[in-house]
């Protein structure tokens, strides 16, 4: 029987295929367009995969189905904190492509959701009982630990002078997050620890009992569902992420990975991402070299380093301001620990000083600089960065009222003064003082001249 084929229908319905980029590491320090050009990266490659958060068109709602094949991929987006990723979520969300579903998150944030959400595989390969996942907060854990552990540390060779027990208890569960976030076994916890410090000669050292410690309370709270940072990243690294049954859900999820300053990463996060890679998915990585500014809490940038040798290197050298040409002499500068400033700080064009025989004329002359350089057009408002550290409530009063009075607006950040130095706070500590009296230090008369006016 001869076939007939509609070919105007399957034009219509032909998606065309593009070749997609291989995995992209992009190096480049602090402000170089790292983050900006990951975004366009985003751009490119998720409307290729046409998830929307909601599927546009059909005015007929379907009926949700429980099949996981029919569950729409998105885009794996990391940062390297909470704050960083807030921001890009907005600059993604900005873009005409943020209307593609992705998925953004933390390394540990990850970890965790994923943990949570394949709990019944870890019951199932662990042996535990099945009970809903509860994580603890770092007070509660301490506290468990610290019941926990509480007749062993009695008798126990850790004891030093000088170290409270709340201490003691603390540092033994950092070195089990530690570990983890660096895919090292309980187990190999004690030889590392002897390998860092000296022998003692002694057949059991105190590492030992650290190790037989922080089994103990992985025992006791996988056994009542309890989960905390460390206990999740060894349960992801260890037994999560080489399960079969995870790896091919994580990969129908997961087709894209974009991963933003990995210098801040763990360890774990590079067994991830070589995951990925090996699987042939779409990534990209920024990396800047001299970040790491979370080394020795949890960062390895040398192991994230190695990802490099698999993606096609991008290098970004675009500083702005005065990075450029006075980054490397001020880190010498403090490296060194230099008495005096070196002949490319002091003599250099793009540094004036400014040099009173008072305070007052010091902040006038400092404000009068400013100002002249907004009229002469030679800089823009926000563009302006004053920096004085220890300024008090005058200086900062009138710094903001010379500008304001030359229609520049002034916005204070990171302000370190005391919150007694609010005037609303001293007003309302002063009322509560009459409203409530003998309930502590009489009111001094000039206070509650503050408060009236």
């Amino acid at each position: 029987m001869e076939r007939r084929y509609n070919v105007r229908g399957i034009l219509t319905n032909f998606r065309p295929i593009a070749v997609l980029s291989p995995a992209i590491w992009i190096t480049g320090s602090s402000q170089s367009g790292k983050t900006t050009r990951l975004i366009e990266l985003f751009c490119e490659w998720t409307p290729l995969l046409a998830t929307f958060p909601n599927p546009p068109g059909g005015s007929k709602k379907r009926k949700p189905r429980l099949n996981p094949e029919s569950v729409a991929t998105t885009t794996l987006i990391f940062a390297a904190n909470g704050d960083n990723r807030i921001a890009l979520v907005e600059r993604l969300t900005a873009t005409p492509q943020g209307q593609y579903s992705f998925y953004s998150t933390t390394p540990l944030g990850f970890f965790q959701d994923e943990v949570i959400l394949f709990w019944p595989l870890l019951v199932e390969k662990l042996g535990l009982k099945a009970l809903f996942p509860l994580r603890l907060r770092p007070e509660t854990e301490q506290e468990l630990a610290l019941e926990l552990w509480s007749h062993d540390l009695e008798i126990s060779r850790l004891r030093r002078p000088g170290v409270s027990v709340n201490r003691m208890v603390r540092q033994i569960l950092d070195v089990l997050q530690l570990a983890a976030l660096s895919v090292i076994s309980i187990e190999d916890i004690p030889q590392i620890l002897e390998q860092g410090f000296l022998p003692t000669g002694d057949t059991e050292t105190p590492y030992q009992q650290i190790g037989e410690l922080l089994k103990q309370w992985q025992k006791w709270c996988l056994e009542r569902g309890l989960l905390t940072f460390g206990i999740i990243a060894d349960l992801y690294g260890q037994h999560l992420l080489h399960h079969p049954t995870y790896q091919k859900h994580l990969l129908r999820r997961y087709p894209v990975v974009l991963a933003d300053d990995v210098d801040e990463y763990p360890a774990l996060a590079r067994h991830l991402f070589e995951f990925f890679l090996d699987q042939g998915k779409m990534a990209a990585f920024t990396y800047n070299p001299d970040g790491a500014v979370r080394l020795g809490l949890g960062a390895d940038p040398n192991a994230l380093m190695s990802l490099q040798e698999r993606c096609r290197g991008e290098t970004l050298d675009r500083q702005s301001g005065l990075g450029k040409q006075m980054a490397q002499p001020i880190l010498d500068l403090v490296l060194e620990n230099a008495i005096a400033f070196p002949d490319s700080l002091l003599f250099s064009a793009n540094i004036q000083s400014i040099q009173t025989v008072s305070r007052a004329d010091l902040l006038r002359q400092t404000a009068e600089q400013i100002i002249a350089s907004v009229k002469t057009g030679q800089v823009q408002p926000d563009e302006i960065a004053l920096i004085a550290p220890g300024l008090d409530a005058i200086a900062r009063y009138t710094l903001r009222e010379i500008l304001n009075h030359a229609g520049i607006a002034v916005d204070s950040m990171h302000q370190t003064h005391p919150l007694v130095a609010s005037p609303i706070i001293r007003a309302l500590l002063t009322l509560i003082a009459l409203v409530y009296p003998g309930n502590g230090r009489l009111v001094h008369r000039d206070e509650i001249a503050q408060m009236l006016v």
